[in-house]
């Protein structure tokens, strides 16, 4: 495990290749785990270093499952890139866009979230129905593991669910299009945004993808990068093991946006 602090000049040579840009997820990045989605609040810390780089870089950009209104609503500041729905939303430059396809799921994922209301026992579950995706959260469930069993036979037994992507999160299981990922959305941001090297914080199993289109554009085309993993509790199983450098939490990722943007912008 190398911890991002002890490799700090490793950043400093990514940021003198221009253009530099910097993506983050939101939950359990920049925002702590809350019980509920609605619950979670994003660092006062991160929201202002955010804000500073948004003045000094070519793109910073906030990814989720969330729907690409719930992120800017959460992170609220106007000059980043946000991208919702694990890549199928993007707002960027006052206007929002669908990736290609997204517009067919809807109907599907309508379809399984009525299916699992009928099948669950919905006591301490909640369904997130963000249209395009959805998510179904057991955090507040009296048996985690045996909701999480519950809702993963229910969606077996859905013709509609075989069609989607199931991806086990933390105390959640999330529902998406099989195309939809945290990398495809990023590799689709270096491009719009042509960087030369920029890096990735994330969390969680998710950001997986993410961390593997880093790597796949270093070999690719000449990108250079880092995946940054940030450490909690309920990291997932060998997640550590796709970073190149970890934090240690949120208050560690804000401390790290502190330093990156004393960096990009040196006080005078």
């Amino acid at each position: 495990m190398s911890y991002l602090f002890d490799h700090l000049d490793s950043v400093k040579g990514l940021i003198s290749q221009s253009p530099f840009g910097l993506i983050t997820d939101v939950d359990g990045t920049i925002s702590e785990t809350a019980p509920t989605p609605q619950e979670a609040r994003v660092n006062p810390l991160c929201r202002h270093y955010l804000l500073e780089l948004c003045s000094h870089l070519p793109l910073v950009a906030a990814i989720s499952g969330r729907s690409v209104a719930q992120v800017r609503d959460m992170v609220g500041i106007d000059g980043m890139v946000y991208v919702g729905n694990h890549g199928l939303e993007i707002w960027a430059e006052g206007k929002s866009e669908l990736a290609e396809g997204a517009a067919d799921y809807p109907g599907v994922i309508a379809a399984v979230i009525a299916g699992l209301s009928r099948r669950l026992p919905m006591e301490g579950l909640w369904i997130e129905d963000k249209r395009l995706t959805a998510s179904v959260h057991y955090r507040l469930h009296p048996a985690p593991e045996q909701a999480k069993e519950a809702i993963l036979a229910a969606l077996r037994q859905l013709p509609q669910a075989r069609r989607l992507r199931i991806i086990l999160e933390r105390k959640a299981i999330d529902i998406l299009p099989p195309a939809a990922s945290k990398g495809t959305a990023v590799a689709d941001l270096m491009k719009r945004y042509r960087l030369r090297a920029g890096l990735y914080l994330g969390d969680d199993f998710t950001d997986v993808d993410a961390f593997r289109a880093v790597r796949t554009a270093a070999r690719g085309w000449g990108f250079r990068g880092f995946a940054i993993g940030v450490i909690s509790q309920e990291m997932p199983e060998n997640f550590i093991a796709e970073a190149d450098f970890t934090l240690n939490g949120v208050s560690d990722v804000a401390h790290f946006l502190e330093w990156l943007s004393q960096t990009v912008a040196p006080p005078a």
